[in-house]
């Protein structure tokens, strides 16, 4: 049995008539021409816009154009043609959501994120945690007495200054300022992940003088006292008259005088570290390594 193909080809050379003659009488591309002489219906457009190139492509033919459309219509079921251009649109090939689909997408997923976990894992306990310190720079003069140490590490990880546990923030960055002491100051940064491996960073501070210190300008009035931190550092909270003026880390041998008008609350991570002299006398918080929080009143 002949395909439409077929009668088309046959019909035009039967006339003696040219592809190309045949392009330029029926306006058709002679590309498009040839696919039909092929019955290439896939790399044709839809079904409908066929049937209306074998109208015309028939008619110029001489051809009964009913019956090549019958021809047509037996040759290739029209819906299947309809559901290949639908599928070519969508990426050339049908795909459908299936049970059998969905259970495998979701195994993979499972083992990727499962991968993903262990791998995060492995890398926690076989390499130190990151540990960035973008300020300050190593070997600086400073000329107060106190700097903010800026950086990042992982957000799991345990982040301590001179000993003193610092709180991160979202996504594992800090900024936290530092007290320091006239002359040469060591700061040390260290980053400890739950496998018990640590990063550590150092930063050298000189201070040149104490006169560069802010001077305080409730001094004399009301409540005064001064602050001292040894033998180790100490994070520290200080508010004065309920507004909170001062807060990180006091190295060993720092000293900070504090006044206010009716109060001062001093918190402390290592009380044993810490003494305040208030009215002529010095007194220690409390223990080695105890958080406590004090408050000193004007009578």
């Amino acid at each position: 049995m002949k395909t439409v193909g077929q009668i088309l080809r046959e019909a035009r050379e039967k006339k003696y008539i040219s592809i190309v003659q045949a392009e330029k009488s029926t306006k058709i591309r002679k590309k498009i021409l040839e696919k039909l002489e092929k019955s290439d219906w896939k790399n044709l457009p839809s079904p409908t816009f066929v049937k209306g190139l074998l109208r015309n492509y028939g008619e110029y033919l001489g051809l009964d154009v009913k019956s090549l459309l019958a021809f047509f219509r037996r040759e290739y079921d029209e819906p299947k043609i309809q559901k290949t251009h639908i599928s070519e649109k969508l990426g050339g090939r049908r795909f459908r959501f299936t049970p059998q689909i969905i259970s495998t997408a979701v195994l993979i997923l499972i083992f990727f994120f499962a991968g993903v976990y262990l791998f995060s894992q492995y890398r926690s306990f076989s390499a130190a945690p990151l540990l960035e310190v973008s300020e300050p720079p190593n070997n600086i003069k400073n000329e107060t007495l106190d700097v903010n140490v800026v950086g990042k590490t992982y957000p799991d990880a345990t982040l301590k200054i001179n000993g003193q546990k610092i709180q991160l923030s979202p996504g594992g960055t800090f900024s936290v300022a530092v007290s320091l002491v006239e002359g040469i100051n060591t700061i040390v940064i260290t980053a400890e992940n739950r496998f018990g491996k640590i990063s550590t960073e150092k930063r050298t501070v000189v201070v040149e003088s104490k006169n560069a210190g802010v001077v305080d300008e409730n001094k004399g009035k009301g409540v005064n006292l001064t602050l001292h931190i040894g033998p180790q550092a100490a994070n520290i909270r200080v508010e004065l008259d309920g507004q909170k003026t001062f807060e990180g880390v006091l190295l060993s041998g720092s000293e900070k005088q504090f006044s206010a008008k009716v109060r001062i609350k001093i918190f402390t991570s290592n009380a044993g570290s810490t003494r305040v002299t208030f009215k002529g006398e010095e007194k220690i918080f409390g223990k080695e390594g105890e958080s406590l929080e004090k408050e000193f009143k004007k009578e």
